[in-house]
């Protein structure tokens, strides 16, 4: 028999220490994951504790606090947010509050904060003072997100076309009362949730904007518009009513018009406004004057 040599018996006990250390080396990786998964499952556990937390809650409308609002009433702006009570603070979408807002009420700018000690929302908003006053009869009107707002019969409409009911605004703030008066401005919403539910043609409000545009340019002698007849845009005067027609808001027909509309002015230096029933405008290159108890149509003076 063949004893060992040192030398196989030094490098025996190598190979049973490089083993050991291996599996040192494993059972702490081992425990290193653990400790990991342990400490992930943790967070992730204590995130959706935190979510759910009862102080991180708003219960109703009184957690949301509303500034900036000088016209419209801060029960109004409340009633347009679109929240279910409860509502986790932090699952809130900013943007998506916003834009309701921003497409529903006359609003210039809104931005949203959250505060956490105590759990309120804040919304801070900048408008839009209301210019012409839209009627119908005890109608909703919704915007383009759904938002329903009314019933109401006089609405106030800002420079943009947006609309908010009359009862929407504090009373201190709609005094005096716009005076321009628009006339078939909403349409009717197939399928609306609600009866008598309209809504604000995309089309009438761009015709709205370019008119009140001119209207801030020049003083014009407008005192409303009637779109109650889809076939004739109706604009009222103190001198007669403006037959346009068929309006395309973006076309230059209606450029021309409005043109011819900055002219009127001039009109009583050369005929009486208490004869006339009607200006046609529908051709503005050639516009006409319906005069009173007169069978034709007379051309209108052209101005130089």
């Amino acid at each position: 028999m063949v004893n060992p040599t040192p030398q196989g018996t030094t490098t025996h006990d190598a190979i049973r220490e490089r083993r050991r250390q291996l599996q040192s080396k494993r059972r702490w990786r081992q425990l290193a994951r653990l400790w990991r998964t342990s400490v992930l499952l943790t967070l992730t556990g204590g995130l959706v504790w935190g979510l759910t937390l009862p102080y991180w809650i708003i219960r109703g409308p009184e957690q949301v606090v509303i500034r900036g609002n000088q016209l419209l009433k801060t029960e109004a702006l409340r009633a347009q947010l679109p929240l279910q009570y409860p509502e986790s603070l932090l699952r809130l979408r900013p943007q998506e509050i916003i834009h309701v807002l921003e497409t529903t009420l006359p609003l210039q700018r809104v931005t949203i904060a959250r505060q956490l000690f105590p759990p309120t929302l804040i919304v801070e908003v900048q408008e839009r003072k209301p210019v012409a006053v839209a009627t119908c009869n005890q109608c909703w009107v919704m915007s383009e997100t759904g938002q329903l707002q009314g019933p109401a019969s006089r609405w106030l409409v800002d420079s943009l076309g947006f609309v908010a009911p009359l009862s929407s605004y504090q009373a201190s703030a709609v005094k005096p009362m716009p005076t321009l008066q628009l006339q078939g401005y909403f349409v009717p919403v197939k399928g609306a949730p609600r009866p008598q539910t309209l809504a604000v043609d995309s089309d009438r409000q761009q015709q709205w904007q370019q008119i009140h545009r001119l209207l801030q340019q020049q003083d014009l002698p407008i005192t409303g518009l009637d779109w109650r007849n889809e076939q004739n845009l109706v604009v009222q005067t103190p001198l007669a009513p403006v037959h346009l027609g068929v309006v395309q808001w973006n076309s230059p027909t209606f450029n021309k018009q409005l043109s011819a509309l900055a002219r009127l002015k001039q009109l009583p230096q050369y005929l009486d406004p208490r004869q006339m029933a009607f200006i046609d405008l529908v051709n503005p290159d050639e516009p006409l004057v319906q005069l009173r108890q007169q069978p034709t149509q007379q051309p209108l003076p052209r101005s130089n």
